[in-house]
């Protein structure tokens, strides 16, 4: 299945959609995970600018969305020469507005042809997926539907991030940008977790931010290294990296909010 196929969508007038999100995207705190609400950001966003890729994306989780159907409504900003912004929400099926996403996509045929080998490529010392330590859901009881649906997996250590290998659950090589936005919001929580110790803190984090490099993978596997740059008064700040077959998809930056019991 396509993108839009697995995830239950419907294209309807100008641009806009709809998706029928099921349980089995959540999170951990009892709503759809961010990364699949980005990356319906940024497939609305290439629709109404099918010709152009997208190379940065902003997005906002204003309030939980719980499954069900999603109402997805694209705002073209502007539409330059060389870049168009779009702007994306997404509503809950009672219209409360539950994403805000920005998206950049660039013109290619305005850009020069100019490359500079600048990635270092995959960390070597990392685990293949199919080596990796799965994650496991927390209890019998309390159960983390993605984790049976994108399989994340624990691959080593990285320059001080936490790499976490993802499942791509579309066949669709051209949503590789989408899948990348998947991996990256799951690899988020790790870094901060692994410093909470015993503290029960909910730590759920409300924006992601990516830079894309404007190529694409038809690998069936992402991995995601995150870092935590900085935490203190219950605010994380984590960087993170996306790359599938070797191929780097996505830079970016996540803010993590560290809740009282």
């Amino acid at each position: 299945m396509n993108f839009a196929e697995r995830l239950g969508g419907s294209a309807k007038d100008d641009g806009k959609w709809e998706f029928d999100l099921s349980e089995d995207l959540n999170g951990g705190f009892g709503g759809t995970n961010g990364g699949n609400l980005a990356a319906i950001c940024v497939f609305a966003a290439r629709g109404v600018a099918p010709e152009r890729t997208p190379v940065g994306l902003d997005a906002r989780f204003i309030r939980s969305f719980r499954p069900g159907r999603a109402y997805v409504v694209p705002t073209i900003l502007n539409a330059g020469r060389t870049l168009s912004t779009i702007s994306i929400d997404i509503f809950t099926e009672a219209g409360k507005l539950a994403t805000r996403g920005t998206v950049a996509l660039v013109e290619a045929e305005a850009l020069d042809d100019f490359d500079v080998e600048t990635d270092q490529g995959a960390d070597e010392t990392l685990m293949a997926y199919a080596d990796g330590k799965p994650w496991r859901h927390p209890s019998p009881k309390y159960r983390i539907p993605l984790i049976d649906t994108f399989e994340p997996r624990f691959l080593g250590k990285s320059n001080g991030a936490i790499a976490t290998g993802v499942k791509v659950i579309w066949d669709d090589p051209a949503a590789s940008v989408e899948a990348a936005c998947v991996a990256a919001d799951i690899s988020v929580g790790p870094p901060v977790a692994s410093q909470l110790g015993a503290r029960p803190l909910a730590i759920p984090n409300p924006d992601l931010s990516l830079r894309f490099t404007g190529q694409t993978s038809a690998a069936r596997e992402m991995v995601a290294t995150s870092r935590l740059e900085h935490l203190a008064g219950g605010l994380a700040t984590t960087s993170l990296a996306v790359r599938a077959g070797g191929v780097l998809l996505a830079v970016g930056i996540s803010t993590t909010t560290c809740l009282k019991a």
